[in-house]
Parts: C-alpha cells; structure tokens; sequence
C-alpha cells in the first residue's frame, strides 16, 4: 500500500511514526474484529474452563492434552519466528505447508499478520514505531510508567489503532501461495487446535466429560495462557535488563532471561536473537537452552530443513562475531 489517506509516510504530519503504518481503514478495522473475536472465545473460555475445572473436575487426560498442545503451539510459533520472518532455514514447499500449518495452530494471528508485525518491531525496536514496546505507544508517545509499558507490551498493543501495513513489510508472504492459503483459512486452523483436536483426544481418552474439559481447560484456556507466556518476550525481555541479562549491548532494552525461555522453548534469549536476527540457534552459552533451535538442527540433520543459518552460535563452534544484518532487508525485498 502506498502512502495515501490512513497510511503514516515519511512525509506524513506525525513524524514519530515510520512508513508502513496503518491508522484507517479495512485492515485497521479487520484487525478489531479479529482481536474482539479471538480475545472473546479465549478468555470467555478461560473462565469457563476454571469454572469447570473446579466444579467439575479435571484429571489426567485433561492435564497432558494442555502439556501435548502447548508444546506444539510453542514450537509452532518457533517455526512463525524463525522461518516465517527470519528466513532462517529453508526447505520444500510440503514442509513450508507444514510449519505454516503448526504455526498457524498457536492460535495468534495469521501467519501474514505475525511477520508484518515482527518485522515491523525489529526495524524500530523500542523507538517510535515498534509494535509493542514497553517504552512507547502505538502512537509513539513515550509511556508514563514502567508498569503501564509493561502493560501495552504484554498485550495492550493489540488495542492501538496503528495497523502494520502487510504490503510494506511483508510482501514475499502476500506471494507465497502456501502462506497466503493459511493466512486465508485461519479460522479453521484456529477451530482445529482449541476445539476439534483436544476435543477428539478427550473424548477418545475419557469420554464426554474429559471432550468438554479438554475443549475448554486444553483447548481455549491453552490458547490464552500460550498468548501470555509468548508475549512475556515484548515485556519481560525487553526490560532493559530489569529481568534477565544483556549478553550484548545493543541500542534497544533486549534481554535474555530465564524463566520465559523455558515457557517459549528458547525465544526468551532474546537479546542473543536481537544481535543476530536471522539465525535458527540462539544459544551462546551451555546454559542458554533453545529448544526451538535444536529442533531445527535436529530437522536439518534429517534433511527435512536445509541451508539453517546459525554457524557462529552451534555447540562446538568458535563463537566468532558476525556483521548485524542490515533490518532494512526484511522489508518489502525478501
């Protein structure tokens, strides 16, 4: 989309704001409307799942189908992450189909949507412009406490009326067919993970009562609880070294920090990740576990992945210092 009436441009009257952001029209409202319904059915169902689950009962069949589903959704956003934006390894056009799919069932946001808006928070990290910062609006005013920052990061920016503007930032996803198809059917994708799988898993196991406990304790609930822990990265590791620590000191408030890289199977190294984007191993260090990384080497050594961007951060390797890929390439040029 080009500079026209509802679209921040260079030349625009806010100069805190950088091109490629939205303020009017169909996609700002196709926004809403997502994020009413999809906010909605979770945290509707959150509730009813706790009331279920106290009243009602959960038990074993409940409990591991949550543990089972998280475990995908975390890594299917590992996949969102590192493929879908980074570009960090490639492969065939039946594996695209399959990471978009899995990455798709994490249940947050089409695969189009999350690469327009991580892209669009590594071009401007914590500056005017970031998607969700804790340090500025998504008008780009500074915010007036730590807490109300934390607050807009951790999931208040989905209510900003700035829009990132898809044709911008991500336009090698708007031609990629297989994308595009997942982008399109979401919906469907979404009603798979938080209903028809644990709810299928459920009833095989236990019957009526473990489908409905499965459908809302490991179906809805999952998906709220799958927003949070992931959107600790846009507060809790962009701290500025409050939480966790600066392995690298970059011109943002990145940190890696411990407790939200064992939720999100390591995307909580993310000051190592801010240093180099691109690559599919984020560990630096025998401590730093990244999950999502050795599932990607372990893809790469059987041949289902191929050219993985990571050679300075893999186990044995000699750690050498690497250029910072220039941001300006992960828009509109993939």
């Amino acid at each position: 989309m080009t500079a026209v009436q509802g679209v921040v441009s260079e030349e625009g009257a806010d100069r805190k704001m950088p091109p490629g952001v939205l303020v009017e029209g169909p996609v700002v409202d196709a926004k809403f409307r997502d994020s009413y319904i999809a906010f909605g059915l979770m945290i509707g169902g959150s509730i009813a799942a706790l009331v279920w689950a106290f009243t009602q009962g959960i038990g074993w069949v409940e409990i591991s189908v949550f543990a089972g589903t998280f475990a995908l959704s975390t890594v299917g956003i590992g996949f969102m992450h590192r493929y879908f934006v980074h570009r960090s390894f490639r492969c065939g056009p039946v594996m695209r189909t399959l990471l978009a799919a899995i990455a798709t069932m994490a249940v947050q946001g089409s695969v189009l949507k999350w690469v327009s808006n991580h892209r669009r928070h590594h071009l401007h990290s914590d500056k005017p412009g970031d998607v969700h910062s804790p340090y500025y609006d998504g008008a780009g005013n500074p915010h007036v406490s730590f807490v109300k920052g934390m607050l807009h990061a951790q999931g208040g920016w989905v209510w900003d009326r700035e829009t990132t503007d898809a044709e911008y930032y991500a336009k090698d996803i708007l031609a990629d067919p297989i994308a595009m198809f997942f982008t399109r059917t979401r919906w469907y994708w979404y009603a798979i993970s938080a209903v028809f799988i644990p709810g299928a898993i459920g009833y095989a196991l236990g019957g009526v009562h473990a489908m409905i406990g499965c459908v809302l304790f490991s179906g809805l609930f999952r998906s709220y609880v799958m927003t949070m822990a992931t959107s600790l990265v846009n507060s809790v590791c962009h701290s500025d070294g409050r939480y966790g620590y600066r392995r690298f000191e970059l011109n943002d408030g990145t940190t890696n920090e411990l407790v939200t890289t064992i939720l999100t199977f390591g995307e909580g190294l993310h000051n190592n990740h801010h240093r180099f984007p691109r690559d599919a191993y984020l560990s630096h260090a025998w401590y730093e576990i990244d999950i999502n990384g050795l599932i990607i080497l372990g893809l790469g050594k059987l041949g289902l992945v191929h050219d993985i961007f990571a050679a300075a951060s893999l186990p044995g390797s000699d750690g050498g210092e690497r250029s910072i890929p220039d941001p300006e390439a992960m828009v509109g040029s993939r």
